[in-house]
């Protein structure tokens, strides 16, 4: 009898444990789709405009490792209908140029649109351009202005814009500051100008400091020279912030030499290969940069089919073992 009692008791004791298991489990399973349901509608992680684009998209988890040539670019996402297409693209970042409207007329304002030379007239401004990138998308911003007299009006509005919607990703701000190669006379934006400009309005970027260049494929072109390199640093070596200077990718294998002098220079410098639309960029030039480089060092923004033929080598050959040395 009190055997039988016993067994009673012992199975009594191991249902009441299995419940109570089974309730933990339940509990904890219920505990891990909430915390997941959490995770996918909490917002996404707050960035400073004047970070690094690598890092930033790694936190978005659009790339999975600090290379240039996994960002994806968007080119003059000007007008509103390109805009528009831009920002339901499957690229990272949006290229834009910035002037003023009715540039070099009799009827110029101080409203910054979104344009390209020749072009002074948009139905976007840059106000309209900045709400609706930082409102609908993730994607990193890229202004290109193209003269001086854009660049006070344009950083101003940034600035308002930031005291209204958090600037939440990199900005980039690009200007051609210097006279580069096979350029006849100088039309380069005001370099003390454009930096001081900067400085004093919109500090919290990454600076994007270029050369004025032409290329003539049926003629000899020059490329970019020691003294032109040395002459930028002089320029921006002392600014506190990232600089990745554009490079127009037909002209960057010939100059190797300068450019990696100037990427050595500093831990903030990075280049940004460009391509005119008529320009002949050779793969075999580009691995050869790719090779001669830091992945995180070089932002490859060129076209097809040149891209696409160039990642297909670049993406699966084994990183270069040379070593680089680097400033502060």
């Amino acid at each position: 009898m009190d055997c039988s009692c016993g067994r009673k008791g012992a199975v009594a004791a191991l249902i009441s444990a299995a419940a109570v298991i089974s309730v933990c489990v339940t509990l904890m399973v219920s505990l891990a789709v909430r915390k997941q349901s959490l995770e996918d509608l909490a917002p996404r992680p707050s960035f400073y405009s004047g970070g690094d684009v690598l890092d930033y998209l790694l936190n978005l988890r659009r790339i999975d490792r600090k290379d240039g040539l996994l960002v994806t670019w968007y080119h003059a996402a000007n007008n509103k209908s390109s805009m528009e297409e831009a920002l339901e693209a499957d690229v990272m970042a949006l290229e834009s140029d910035v002037t003023l409207e009715g540039y070099n007329t009799p009827n110029e304002t101080e409203k910054p649109i979104m344009a390209h030379p020749p072009d002074v007239y948009s139905d976007n401004t840059l106000q309209d351009w900045l709400k609706a990138v930082l409102r609908l998308s993730n994607k990193v911003i890229k202004l290109d202005f193209k003269n001086i007299r854009t660049v006070g009006p344009s950083l101003d509005i940034l600035v308002k814009t930031s005291s209204e919607l958090i600037i939440d990703r990199p900005v980039w701000l690009n200007a051609d500051i210097l006279k580069g190669p096979n350029v006849p006379f100088d039309i380069a934006v005001n370099a003390s100008q454009f930096l001081t400009l900067v400085q004093k309005k919109f500090p919290n970027c990454t600076i994007s400091p270029g050369w004025t260049t032409l290329y003539l494929p049926l003629f000899p072109n020059k490329t970019y020279t020691q003294n032109m390199v040395e002459e930028m640093h002089t320029l921006v070596g002392k600014l506190p912030q990232q600089i990745t200077f554009p490079v127009r990718a037909v002209m960057a294998k010939p100059a190797w030499t300068h450019l990696s002098w100037l990427l050595s220079q500093s831990k903030r410098y990075s280049l940004t290969l460009w391509q005119g639309k008529t320009d002949p960029v050779r793969v075999e030039d580009l691995l050869f940069i790719r090779n001669n480089s830091k992945p995180e060092q070089i932002y490859y923004d060129l076209y097809e089919p040149v891209l696409s033929q160039f990642k297909k080598i670049a993406l699966y050959q084994p990183e270069p073992s040379a070593k680089y040395g680097w400033r502060s």
